[in-house]
């Protein structure tokens, strides 16, 4: 049965209601070569559709790698590397080998050393128990280094091969199946279309949003006659903030350029907002420096401690935005206070689906106050 194009589910023409929906008469002029209504709304309309894919519909999907000799390319937001990998991921990719490839390096700033950031990501994924071959720094968005990891899997494939001694050994250490995979909105589908477009001179693009799962199910690419890759539906990470945002506030969270880091010398009992979605209560401190790496859209607000808790009331869904709903608010009605000390120093505060806030001085206390699912730690600055 024919698939999407666009997001690879099988598609239909009974029920316009399920999932894979075409028109009768779409299917018939168009053949293979169409979008389900769904993504076509998602492309024309920009019309926001709720995730579909549960945690166990995820694992089951990608179950079957374990089974198969296969590459697994791991795409990770630099925005958040933590976040990005997915729990238990060893269990179901089995002994493949995995090509970690950090997506977005294109907004970092060059004070930031991307070096440190590999370092931690190969420590990361040493604990996830993943072999990992490699960890390649590109740009979806604007194609930068996807040769590179062309070329990383092409020669993983190409030395299954080699070691091969006999014909029947050549066909079963033959590796056919590169899946990518990695959490919602990382950018996997972005980089299959660059690949499409700067290699393949294919125009029939995948669908991509800034909202959660527009990939349904596997979609197979291929590169030549012998290898392909599967672009894969995306994880929903529970301990980010994407999870709980509508399409407007996920637009100003997923920065569209460069960032331009915010920076500010505070004193204690200074408390410093995120928007609505984080608030940091600076304790005590000697010299305190702090700069913002997240969206340039992203509203940051510094004002007394003692007028913080008013504030929040008065400016919530105003001044303090996102989130733009109550609905939302209510999603992430549930905090947490969180410590940190710092003796002396430069420390990274990263909170999942933000980004992070380099953190400078001596002898400091703080608090963060976020839901209470998202990830928040405190680690060596990547500066």
């Amino acid at each position: 049965m024919a698939k999407c194009i666009g997001c690879g589910i099988k598609l239909q023409t009974h029920d316009e209601s399920l999932p894979g929906y075409v028109p009768l008469l779409v299917s018939a002029d168009l053949g293979d070569n169409v979008y389900c209504k769904r993504c076509y709304q998602i492309i024309h309309n920009g019309k926001k559709y709720d995730p579909e894919i549960s945690d166990n519909d995820y694992y089951s999907k990608i179950s079957c790698i374990k089974d198969q000799k296969a590459i697994v390319v791991l795409m990770i937001d630099i925005m958040d590397i933590y976040g990005g990998f997915i729990p238990n991921l060893y269990q179901y990719i089995g002994d493949n080998q995995v090509i970690i490839v950090v997506n977005k390096v294109d907004i970092m700033p060059k004070d930031v050393h991307l070096k440190k950031i590999e370092e931690r990501i190969r420590g990361i994924a040493a604990k996830e128990k993943l072999d990992v071959l490699s960890v390649i720094m590109i740009s979806a968005k604007k194609k930068q280094n996807i040769e590179s990891v062309l070329n990383k899997i092409f020669k993983l494939k190409d030395n299954a091969i080699k070691k091969s001694r006999s014909y029947r050994e050549r066909r079963l250490n033959k590796i056919r199946d590169c899946y990518i995979l990695g959490c919602a909105s990382v950018g996997k589908s972005t980089f299959i279309n660059a690949i499409k477009e700067k290699y393949l001179d294919d125009k029939k693009l995948i669908t991509t949003s800034d909202q959660f799962q527009t990939t349904m199910d596997f979609i197979k690419v291929y590169i030549d006659e012998d290898n392909y890759i599967i672009d894969t539906p995306g994880l929903i990470n529970y301990r980010s903030f994407g999870a709980y945002l509508d399409y407007e506030s996920m637009k100003v969270l997923t920065p569209k350029s460069y960032l331009k880091p915010k920076t500010y010398q505070l004193n204690p009992d200074q408390t410093i907002f995120m928007g609505a979605l984080a608030r940091l209560d600076f304790i005590k401190g000697d010299k305190i420096n702090v700069s913002f790496y997240t969206s340039n859209d992203l509203y940051i607000h510094r004002t007394k401690t003692v007028n913080a808790t008013n504030i929040y009331e008065t400016q919530k869904t105003k001044l303090l935005v996102p989130p733009y709903s109550l609905e939302e608010l209510n999603r992430l009605s549930e905090n947490k206070d969180v410590m940190f000390n710092i003796e002396d120093g430069a420390y990274d505060l990263l909170i999942s689906g933000l980004g992070f806030v380099h953190i400078v001085g001596a002898n400091i206390t703080f608090k963060v106050t976020v839901h209470k699912n998202i990830d928040v730690r405190l680690v060596e600055t990547f500066i």
